[in-house]
This record gives structure tokens, C-alpha cells and sequence, in this order.
């Protein structure tokens, strides 16, 4: 009797347990998605002031009488976690679409991305829900993205000659420059002795040319005999890296000590081979600073600016140099210089991003 008024006991309480309603769970904050109608964007040079991109995203998940949203809008090359974004596009609450112009995507990707123009590139948009309240609540975040075909201008050439450079003062000798952005901007990079510089836009004609302005990183245009004939001074011979933006009439000249930097060392995937090196990339504005974008294993490593082992090489301060230190030194093992070498440790593995700034001497390992 006592085993079964247990049992019934047991079989009531269940019963009453599956009568009661279920909790109330609150859904999650996940709503929030953004879109374009277009896969692919295609950009007209006759139109640069032209909406051609809209991005639009539905309302964020409601919290309450008391909380507002602002929404924020990035964009940036895909798949780059948005390391290189625009300035973020702040919008009030009840805005829910944005657009972008012909002009502003063909900078943003072949200027500021260094995207090849007439290329397709893909690029991505994040909107973020910002909550503003009472309370802290985390946002909600929403991604897309969209592919651009961008246009190739037309070429406007831009040459070099002047004292400082083998053209002289010969208009039938002057250098032409690369343009990176037709018509926009312009680099070259090359051999100059002490001397003068500056920039012709017709080849085999002094005029128009592009002069030094009131300082030395400002662009004035020259149409005119009677109008000042000013050139950009170069004081030192050497190994020289021109940058020339036609849209901002700036121009950067930089004295360049190394043109190529390597990585090698067992604890890269080259090994010790310097006859193949990881080669690291200049930036395109500032090619004093190299970076490059690797897997490390545990082991040590080392950066010389040609392969050779005898050349200049960028080394930590001290032997077993940790790849969390900011400061390098550069030295050469024909000059009797001790081997440093940055050591990567077991717990260190893995791909990262360095970045070698060779005219400040500070190094970066980013781990991605």
C-alpha cells in the first residue's frame, strides 16, 4: 500500500507540473538586417554625383519606453574586420537608409583602399544599432555586402624632370610618373642627385607644369611664362620615393634607405632562406613603412633589406627578442654586429600582421 500511494503521489504532482504554463523566454536581439538591392554596382565617370549605392536596414528590436537608437554605418574592402573603414556615417533614430556616390566609392576603393580601378572589388557594410538609455545594452550588428565595378579614367600623364633627375631641364627627356588614379595620383620611385624638380603635364612642353608652392608639400599650376618658376629642392643624392595627388595639389618626397625589407627564419615559413625571403610591402604613401601579413611557428627570425646575409638587418634591442617589443635596431654581421633575433614562442603561433616603420625604428606584430 505504501509503494503504490507513493506512485499516485508521484503521478499527481507530475500531472499538475504539465499543466503549468511554460516560462516565458525573451527572444533575442538579433533582428536587426541590412541590405542593398544590387549585387553589383557599376560606376559611371559621367556621373560621379550620383546615388548609386543605398544601403537600407529595418528597425532595431524595441527595449522599452525609455531607450532610443542611433544607428552607425562602416564601410570598408570585405573581409577586412573593418581595420580600414571610412569615419563612421551617425544617424538619428527613425533613419534607415543611407546612399553613396559614383565619386565617393571610386575614392574610398582606388584611393584610400588602393583598389585596382576598372576592377571589380568586393566591399562590405556594417550597421550598428547603438542603444541609449537608462541601462547599458549591447548593440545589434548587421552585415552585407556588395561587389563595385569601378571605371578607369582616362590617362592624364604627369612627367618629371629638373636638375636632380637624368631628364635636366630637357622637356623631350622628362620621366613619366605612374599614375596610380588617372588623372589624380601619381607615384614614382628612382635614382635623384642633389639638384632641383618638378612636373610637366605635356611632354616635350615646359607648360603647363606643376610647381613648388609656398611649401614644400603644396602643388601650384604653372600656365604662364610671367608666373613664378619655383622648384622643389633636392639636397641629398639617394634612393627617392615621389607621392602626387593632383586632386589635393600635396605632394610627398621622401629620401628612402631601404627599398626592399625580408623576413627569414625558422620560425617563418622560409626558413633560413635568404635566397627566398618573405618579402614585406611598402605602403603606398609613406614607403618608409613595410608590412606583410604571415603565419609564424615557434622559432626565431630576422629582417634583412637584401638577400644577403652581410646586408643591413633589422633586429630586436637584445638576443631572444620578444615579438611584443616595440623597438628595433639595424645592423650589419659584416660590421661585427651581434645576431639578434626576434623569438617566437609556442604560445606566440600563429598569422600575423608586422608592420616595420624603418625610418622610426618600431616594429609591430599584430596577431589576426
Amino acid at each position: 500500500m505504501k509503494v503504490l500511494f507513493k506512485i499516485l503521489v508521484a503521478f499527481i504532482a507530475l500531472t499538475f507540473m504539465s499543466c503549468e504554463p511554460e516560462e516565458t523566454v525573451a527572444p533575442e536581439r538579433n533582428q536587426l538586417k541590412i541590405s542593398t538591392t544590387e549585387e553589383v554596382v557599376v560606376l559611371d565617370e559621367n556621373k560621379p554625383e550620383e546615388p548609386v549605392l543605398t544601403f537600407t536596414w529595418n528597425e532595431a528590436e524595441e527595449i522599452g519606453p525609455d531607450y532610443s537608437f542611433t544607428y552607425i554605418l562602416r564601410l570598408d574592402i570585405a573581409d577586412n574586420e573593418f581595420e580600414t573603414a571610412i569615419d563612421p556615417v551617425v544617424m538619428g533614430e527613425g533613419v534607415f537608409s543611407y546612399s553613396f556616390k559614383t565619386a565617393e566609392l571610386y575614392e574610398y576603393i582606388v584611393e584610400k583602399w588602393h583598389g585596382v580601378a576598372g576592377q571589380i572589388t568586393q566591399i562590405e557594410a556594417r550597421i550598428v544599432a547603438k542603444v541609449n538609455g537608462p541601462k547599458f545594452m549591447y548593440p545589434e550588428i548587421a552585415t552585407t555586402k556588395v561587389s563595385v565595378q569601378t571605371y578607369l579614367p582616362a590617362s592624364q600623364p604627369l612627367y618629371l624632370l629638373g636638375t636632380s633627375t637624368p631628364a635636366g631641364l630637357d622637356p623631350n627627356q622628362a620621366i613619366r610618373m605612374t599614375e596610380v588614379s588617372n588623372g589624380k595620383i601619381y607615384t614614382w620611385k628612382g635614382e635623384l642627385v642633389q639638384g632641383n624638380l618638378k612636373f610637366i603635364t605635356q611632354f616635350g612642353s615646359m607648360l603647363p607644369s606643376l610647381n613648388r608652392g609656398e611649401e614644400d608639400s603644396v602643388l601650384v599650376q604653372r600656365n604662364e611664362l610671367t608666373e613664378p618658376d619655383d622648384y622643389f629642392a633636392i639636397n641629398q643624392p639617394g634612393l627617392y620615393y615621389i607621392y602626387l595627388s593632383k586632386k589635393t595639389m600635396k605632394i610627398s618626397i621622401s629620401r628612402l634607405k631601404y627599398q626592399n625589407i625580408y623576413i627569414v627564419g625558422n620560425a617563418t615559413t622560409a626558413e633560413w632562406s635568404i635566397d627566398n625571403p618573405i618579402e614585406m610591402t611598402p605602403d603606398a604613401v609613406n614607403p618608409a613603412v613595410f608590412t606583410v601579413q604571415t603565419t609564424l611557428k615557434e622559432g626565431e627570425l630576422k629582417m634583412p633589406t637584401a638577400k644577403s646575409w652581410d646586408s643591413p638587418t633589422f633586429r630586436p634591442l637584445k638576443a631572444d627578442g620578444s615579438i611584443l617589443e616595440t623597438e628595433v635596431q639595424v645592423s650589419s654581421a659584416a660590421d661585427g654586429a651581434a645576431d639578434y633575433k626576434w623569438k617566437v614562442t609556442a604560445a606566440q603561433v600563429g598569422t600575423y600582421k608586422i608592420t616595420l616603420d624603418t625610418e622610426k625604428n618600431k616594429i609591430s606584430f599584430v596577431k589576426i
